[in-house]
C-alpha cells in the first residue's frame, strides 16, 4: 500500500460541523508489506480547528484505530517554506486532535516488524491551542498515541526542525492542550527497539498554560504514561 500527497501553494482546513466521532477501525500491515504513507507540503497552510462544542480530527500520513504493524511502515511528513500547522480547539468543550506521521489508537509493532515515523519542519509554524473553557486539543507529530502502545520490533520516531516555531498553549479556563513530538504517550511497552530523535536549528519551542486550571502537556522525545487531569484523547483508546 502505498499513500502519496503532495501539495503546493495551497491551504487545507477542517473544521467540525456537528459531528460525532465514529467508532474506529483496524488497520493491519501485513508481514512482508510495504506501507508508504507521505505528505510532502511547500507553502501549504494545514488548519484543523473545531468550534462550538464539536469535534475535528485531522490525520496527515497518519494511522488511527486498532493498528497492527507485522511489516513495513513507513510514515513521513515535510514541510517547507512558510508553511504552517494549526490545530486548535476554540470553543467550550470542543476536542481538536491532528496526527502527523502517527499513529493513533491502540498501536502494536510486532517482533520482526519496522515502523519509521518522520516530520520535518523547514520555515513552518505548528501551534496546537486549546482556548475554549475545559477545551481539549491534542497534537502528535512522529508520535504514538493510545491505550496500548506495544514496541516489540523496531520503531524510530523523528522529528527535526529548521527556522520554525512549535507552539502549544492552553489559554481557556480548564483547557488542556497536549502535544507530542517523536514520543509515546499513553500505556506504553517497549520489549524491541525504540529510537526517539528530536533535532533542533534556529527553532524555537513553546509550552504554555495561562488559562485558570488549564494544563499544558508537551512531549519531546519523550514516554509520557498519560498521567494527565483527564484523558486527551477518550475516542482514540
Amino acid at each position: 500500500m502505498k499513500n502519496l500527497a503532495v501539495f503546493a501553494l495551497c491551504s487545507i482546513a477542517t473544521a467540525a460541523m456537528a459531528v460525532q466521532p465514529t467508532s474506529p477501525g483496524s488497520i493491519t500491515i501485513a508481514a512482508g508489506a510495504t506501507s508508504l504513507q507521505t505528505a510532502s507540503l511547500t507553502n501549504v497552510n494545514v488548519t484543523n480547528k473545531s468550534n462550538a462544542n464539536n469535534t475535528a480530527m485531522q490525520n496527515l500520513a497518519s494511522n488511527a484505530g486498532t493498528i497492527e504493524i507485522k511489516g513495513n511502515s513507513r510514515q513521513n511528513v515535510t514541510t517547507a517554506s512558510s508553511g504552517s500547522l494549526q490545530n486548535e480547539s476554540a470553543g467550550r468543550g470542543d476536542f481538536a486532535n491532528q496526527n502527523v506521521s502517527s499513529n493513533a489508537g491502540r498501536v502494536t509493532v510486532f517482533q520482526g516488524a519496522y515502523s519509521e515515523q518522520t516530520t520535518g519542519l523547514r520555515d513552518t509554524n505548528v501551534t496546537n491551542k486549546a482556548q475554549g473553557g475545559d477545551a481539549t486539543a491534542l497534537q502528535n507529530l512522529a508520535s504514538n498515541n493510545g491505550d496500548g502502545i506495544e514496541i516489540k520490533g523496531t520503531s524510530k520516531q523523528n522529528v527535526w526542525s529548521a527556522s520554525s516555531t512549535v507552539t502549544n498553549l492552553a489559554s481557556g479556563n480548564g483547557a488542556m492542550a497536549t502535544q507530542n513530538l517523536s514520543s509515546n504517550f499513553g500505556r506504553v511497552l517497549i520489549a524491541g527497539y525504540s529510537e526517539q530523535t528530536t533535532a533542533l536549528q534556529n527553532a524555537s519551542i513553546s509550552n504554555a498554560a495561562n488559562g485558570a486550571r488549564s494544563h499544558a502537556i508537551q512531549n519531546i522525545a519523550s514516554n509520557d504514561a498519560c498521567d494527565e487531569p483527564r484523558d486527551p484523547c477518550p475516542t482514540c483508546h
